[in-house]
């Protein structure tokens, strides 16, 4: 499926068939076995039953990042995080730290818009806090040369906010996702 409207300025893009790493997890989260959605666990020292520390999975955060990362091209998907209250999504590159609770910011490798006690805010340094109306389906669209990691509310057609950075052309740059909310999931519709 190819995307393109009006207000997004760029050319038609392919859209990314993004698909969740559950080996990247929080343990917290419960990931679909189409590795298509995902949202957080009751609270519970179940799950870390058996939990291995790996310097790729997120032991600190609720996220989990997807299975295929990008180090070439254009890439857009889309989140459906309708009724959400919390959620967190975007990129991250892969010689980000994972482990514990590490400031997800463009300063440690992480492009991240969030949405936290209804303000929406993109994680740059300090945060810049977006003074638009919660989106109930964000496109993010990742462009590898140009070093632009946009988010767009994709129903209404409108740009929410871009970052602007120069990709290590040899590391990949992987989509990922957050929530700590246990009633809805976040759904990957792309």
């Amino acid at each position: 499926m190819c995307v393109g409207f009006n207000a997004i300025p760029f050319p038609f893009v392919l859209e990314a068939d993004v698909i969740l790493d559950p080996n990247t997890a929080n343990p917290d989260l419960l990931v679909s076995e189409d590795g298509k959605y995902l949202k957080a666990k009751k609270y519970g020292h179940e799950s870390w039953k058996g939990f291995q520390w790996k310097r790729s999975k997120f032991d600190g955060w609720t996220c989990v990042q997807a299975e295929e990362g990008y180090n070439t091209g254009r890439h857009y998907w889309e989140v459906d995080v309708r009724k959400k209250h919390e959620w967190r999504l975007g990129v991250v590159k892969e010689s980000a730290p994972r482990n514990g609770y590490v400031t997800m910011n463009t300063k440690t490798g992480y492009w991240n818009l969030r949405l936290q006690l209804g303000t929406l805010m993109a994680l740059t340094e300090p945060v810049t806090k977006v003074n638009l109306p919660t989106p109930s389906r964000v496109g993010v669209y990742l462009d590898i040369e140009e070093g632009h990691v946009s988010f767009y509310d994709a129903v209404k057609r409108i740009h929410i906010f871009s970052f602007n950075t120069d990709f290590n052309e040899t590391e990949n740059i992987y989509p990922v996702f957050g929530t700590v909310e246990t009633d809805r999931a976040l759904i990957i519709s792309s």
